[in-house]
């Protein structure tokens, strides 16, 4: 039997921080924080987790992406105005940070599936490429030749932002 109180003691926090992280907006977070330990609960059942550190990061890191993906697509309904961008105490700094993180967000969600999720397990999560192919089931090069190619995509696209908005 699991001890769900004490899975959501030790690894609430990290999801909390992985939902948060990509979404930026508190109410999604707590929305998806919530989805993904239903998600855990029902895989669970179905079978063994050995790694809920690494099983919950990836469960985290998609469903936050997946949310993601459907607010860049309703973009025009909502424009979050909360969002205090790293604590910066310059307000051009901040602007700067809040401008790069949502240029960064945007362009994640644009990239493959896989992709993203092993961009930001990877980048964002500190996860370890073995622990990651574990989770994916795939080989650590594999996870290395995703990982090089989202990195890639994302900095050919924020490239191309910023070209394009130094001829405006």
């Amino acid at each position: 039997m699991i001890d769900w109180p004490a899975v959501v003691a030790e690894h609430g926090p990290r999801v909390w921080r992985t939902v948060y992280r990509v979404l930026g907006h508190h109410a999604d977070a707590l929305d998806c924080y919530q989805d993904v330990f239903l998600d855990a609960h029902r895989a669970a059942g179905r079978s063994p987790v050995s790694d809920w550190a690494a099983f919950l990061a990836a469960l985290a890191s998609r469903r936050a992406i997946d949310r993601l993906r459907g607010r860049t697509r309703l973009r025009g309904r909502v424009t979050n105005l909360d969002h205090d961008p790293a604590g910066a105490a310059d307000p051009a700094e901040a602007a700067a940070v809040a401008e790069l993180t949502a240029r960064v967000r945007d362009r994640l969600a644009e990239l493959p599936e896989r992709q993203a999720e092993v961009f930001w397990l990877s980048c964002v999560e500190g996860l370890p490429h073995d622990r990651i192919a574990a989770h994916l089931k795939t080989s650590p090069g594999a996870v290395r030749v995703l990982l090089h190619r989202a990195r890639a995509a994302l900095g050919r696209s924020l490239n191309e932002d910023t070209a394009t908005r130094s001829r405006r």
